[in-house]
């Protein structure tokens, strides 16, 4: 009886196992579209050389829009990681979300896009399984015609037998069509080089009086090199490099270009330069001679700083992350180089303020000398002494600054001690000649002067004189101040007064008449 019901027994059994046998390839296909992850490295894993499964691929694709047929459903696959892997774009599974959950924080949508630069190819839930979407569905043919411009994949079959070889895993023809790529691009390069400096040359006849040979030299150069990378960034996807190495290729290109761009922005701002120091030159101040290098220095310096975070960038390196992490470590650099942070509000208020200029003679906190250079953190003096004295700007900016350089008269006081046996008479004669050598002398000032038999002192009868330089130079007020003393020397001889020095003179009591007076110097 048992026997008999076994075959009605087993049927539920079977049932169960169908049951079971379809589930478990329903699960499997579930799990490899759960999560964009998932999803991603179903589609990239199975078209790999070594793991070619394409109707495994085409699992995560939403096909809704077509098309119906498999054959065509693995090609626009293949397609799509033909464009991936031409443009150098390497999925690094870890950036991509595994959950199942993930939302845009964007858009808001279910929605992953794999890359910032390709918006159109992203993946989008749809009944709890992540799919490449349909519009990347229908774009694949359009990226296909963007990225592969010459159709040198056809022709890879008929190639002889020695360039289908491998080395080191890349075919011997893509090798050698990135070497003919290069140089292809390097003489066009050239050309475009001289046909440039010939525009150039007419432009400048036509617009300028004089042109800078340097600067058109590097200017022209680093177009060139631009020109030559977009060139073979451009036509280097069609080669079909293997991904790492057409991604590796693609960031020393952009790497190039964006370095040559930095250096044309830094030959520009060289350029300004030289044409604010020609304006410079012709003032009569010289301060701005020294501002000037300073503007050079700080553009070029925001020049690089701009210029490094532009490499970065197209290096595909998370400027934001990197800006946040550079302020936190600023504001921790501010605090601990206060004292150079100082310094440079310092030079902004020595260049606004303008206490003194280069070339002046001035007396700050005790140092004399010659101001030499102003920079950004420290003002360099050149003592009499011929050494350089380096004050921080902070101190300067808040010191007080005694610019002797900046007088429009030098003042000379001297007395002049005339012997005591001088008569009034040779002393008005000597008075009168003093004040006419100072009013004769094209040196002096002529309205204001003091010249006066002052005192009577101990030793002699002093004279003041009291006038002023109208020069420019230490070296012109010691002219002026020889000239004139040599003169009251000769005029004291023609009036017949000498000049005292002290002396004493000892009167001994109880002695002769006869014996002299003893005088000691």
């Amino acid at each position: 009886m048992i026997l008999e019901r076994l075959p009605i027994l087993a049927l539920p059994a079977l049932c169960v196992a169908l049951l079971l046998s379809l589930a478990g390839p329903a699960q499997a296909q579930d799990g490899a579209c759960a999560s964009p992850r998932a999803a991603v490295a179903t589609f990239l894993d199975n078209l790999q050389t070594d793991t070619e499964r394409p109707e495994v691929a085409i699992q995560c694709f939403d096909w809704s829009a077509g098309p119906a047929k498999a054959s065509l459903r693995q090609q626009v696959a293949r397609d799509l990681k033909s464009v991936l892997d031409g443009r150098g774009l390497y999925v690094d599974y870890a950036t991509v979300s595994a959950d199942a959950d993930f939302v845009d924080p964007v858009t808001g949508l279910p929605r992953a896009v794999l890359f910032s630069t390709m918006p159109d190819l992203y993946l989008e839930k749809k009944n709890d399984r992540w799919l490449v979407s349909t519009l990347t569905v229908q774009r694949t043919g359009i990226l296909m015609e963007q990225t592969f411009l010459l159709p040198l994949q056809r022709f890879a079959s008929r190639m002889p037998s020695w360039l289908q070889g491998n080395v080191l895993g890349v075919p011997s023809w893509k090798l050698l069509g990135l070497a003919l790529l290069i140089t292809l691009a390097l003489l066009g390069a050239r050309i475009l080089e001289f046909v440039a400096h010939a525009i150039f040359r007419k432009v400048v006849a036509r617009w300028f009086e004089s042109w800078d040979e340097g600067f058109e030299q590097s200017i022209v150069r680093r177009l060139s090199w631009i020109v030559a990378a977009g060139v073979v960034a451009l036509l280097l996807p069609n080669l079909g490099l293997p991904v790492m190495m057409a991604r590796f290729l693609l960031l020393v290109i952009k790497g190039f270009a964006s370095v040559s761009a930095v250096l044309i922005a830094t030959a520009i701002v060289d350029l300004l330069a030289d044409g604010l120091q020609r304006r410079a030159d012709q003032t009569e101040t010289k301060m701005d001679d020294q501002l000037v290098p300073l503007i050079r220095r700080s553009a070029k310096m925001l020049t690089w700083i701009v210029g490094v975070l532009f490499v970065l960038q197209n290096l595909h390196v998370d400027v934001s992350s990197l800006m946040g992490s550079l302020a936190i470590g600023g504001l921790a650099f501010s605090l601990a180089a206060k004292d150079t942070v100082a310094n440079v509000f310092g030079s902004f208020t020595i260049f606004t303020d303008r206490p003194f200029q280069i070339g002046d003679w001035v007396v700050i906190n005790g140092t004399e000398g010659t101001v030499v250079e102003v920079g950004f953190r420290s003002t360099r003096i050149r003592t009499f002494y011929d050494s350089v004295v380096t004050l921080p700007n902070s101190v300067v900016a808040n010191a007080t600054v005694d610019n002797m350089g900046q007088r429009q008269y030098r003042r000379f006081k001297v007395m002049l001690g005339l012997t005591y046996d001088s008569t009034g008479e040779q002393i008005e004669a000597f008075v009168a000649g003093v004040r006419a050598s100072i009013e004769a002398h094209p040196l002096t000032r002529k309205d204001i002067f003091e010249v006066h038999f002052n005192t009577m002192g101990a030793h002699s009868l002093d004279v003041l004189v009291y006038c002023f330089f109208a020069v420019g130079s230490w070296t012109e007020e010691l002219r002026g101040r020889q000239e004139l003393m040599i003169s009251w020397m000769r005029l004291a001889n023609e009036v017949g007064v000498e000049f005292a020095f002290p002396t004493q003179t000892l009167h001994l009591e109880g002695l002769s008449a006869a014996n002299p007076e003893v005088t000691a110097p």
